[in-house]
């Protein structure tokens, strides 16, 4: 009986390190602001996080992103003359929430991770 409850505690120890170690790397999708469809494509490397945002109006590049634990914060960039004060994550298993300063106004929304 033990021996099965190790076996079960220690496959359940795996799978959420396996889950952890994704971390922000690949493809995420969701609505920002209850209005704007997105896809989200991350690579990972070292802390590092750079990527591409897939919207109904083109493509929109994610670079220099740090990632501390479970969270994600972009530098301040222009695109296409708009001001992006922030891009913020919270990662949360297959569930990521984010925060984004743009032009002065604050939009959340909610991503999950496509498998």
């Amino acid at each position: 009986m033990k021996k099965y409850l190790f076996i079960s505690l220690l496959a359940v120890l795996i799978a959420t390190a396996v889950c952890y170690a994704e971390g922000a790397a690949g493809k995420w999708s969701g609505t920002i602001a209850l209005l704007y469809d997105v896809t989200v494509n991350m690579k990972e490397d070292k802390g590092v996080v750079n990527g591409t945002v897939t919207t109904e109006i083109g493509d929109i590049p994610l670079k220099n992103g740090v990632i501390t634990g479970n969270d994600i914060v972009f530098k301040p960039f222009t695109y296409n003359g708009f001001a992006v004060q922030y891009v913020k994550g919270k990662i949360d298993g297959d569930k990521m929430n984010v925060v984004i300063g743009f032009q002065g106004t604050t939009f959340t929304g909610v991503l999950k991770r496509v498998k």
